[in-house]
C-alpha cells in the first residue's frame, strides 16, 4: 500500500514542481518561520532532540516549530521558544496521511524552510513537506525523498545517526555564518 502512495505522490509531485533557483544563504538569512519534522522512531527522537537548541539558535529571526508524536510530548524541553504540533494516532488516516486537521494547523503557517530529521522515509512528513510552500525543503539523504526535497543531506552510510545529526547542524550553521560573512563584507 505505501508503495502505490508513494507513486502516486511521485506523480502528483512532477507537475507541481516548480523549478526555481534558491539562493540557501539568502533563505536561510530572511526565514521567518521553520517548520522541523523530529523523528518518527524512538532511538532517532532521543539523538535529534540533543541538536535542538542548536537548531533553533540557527534561525534567531525565525520562529521555529515542531512537529512530533504525541507520545513523545514529555520528551521535549519546554524551555526554548518555539511552537509545537502534535501528532497522534487519530490525526492520520489508514494510509498513513494527515487528515484534515493536521494538514490545517501544519500548514496554517507559511514556513519558509522545513526540515525533515527522519532518518528513513517517512510518509507523512514526506506529504506535509510536499504540501508546503517552503522555498527550502532539507531532509536526510534517502532514495525516496529525491523528488520532494530541494536539499538532501548526505552523509557516510556507516556514520551513526547522533554523527549524521551532528553534522547537519554544523552544516546548516555554515550557511548562516556565510550569509552574515557576506553582509558584513557587503
Amino acid at each position: 500500500m505505501d508503495n502505490l502512495i508513494l507513486r502516486y505522490l511521485k506523480f502528483s509531485n512532477r507537475f507541481a514542481k516548480a523549478n526555481r533557483v534558491i539562493d540557501i544563504c539568502a533563505t536561510f538569512a530572511t526565514a521567518r518561520a521553520v517548520l522541523i519534522f523530529m523523528p518518527n522512531q524512538l532511538v532517532a527522537f532521543g539523538f535529534a532532540r540533543k541538536f535542538v537548541p542548536q537548531l533553533i539558535s540557527s534561525f534567531p529571526q525565525a520562529k521555529v516549530n515542531f512537529v512530533l508524536r504525541k507520545n513523545f510530548e514529555s520528551l521535549m524541553d519546554h524551555k526554548d521558544n518555539y511552537g509545537t504540533i502534535f501528532v497522534a494516532d487519530n490525526d492520520v488516516n489508514y494510509f498513513g496521511l494527515p487528515k484534515k486537521n493536521l494538514r490545517q494547523r501544519v500548514l496554517a503557517t507559511q514556513h519558509d524552510i522545513v526540515i525533515d530529521l527522519n532518518d528513513d522515509f517517512h510518509l507523512l512528513s514526506t506529504y506535509l513537506c510536499q504540501k508546503s510552500k517552503a522555498a527550502l525543503k532539507i531532509c536526510l539523504d534517502h532514495v525516496n525523498r529525491e523528488p520532494f526535497y530541494n536539499f538532501s543531506f548526505r552523509s557516510q552510510l556507516q556514520r551513526e545517526l547522533e554523527e549524521k545529526y551532528r553534522r547537519l547542524v554544523q552544516y546548516l550553521k555554515a550557511f548562516v555564518v556565510a550569509r552574515t560573512t557576506d553582509s558584513i563584507s557587503a
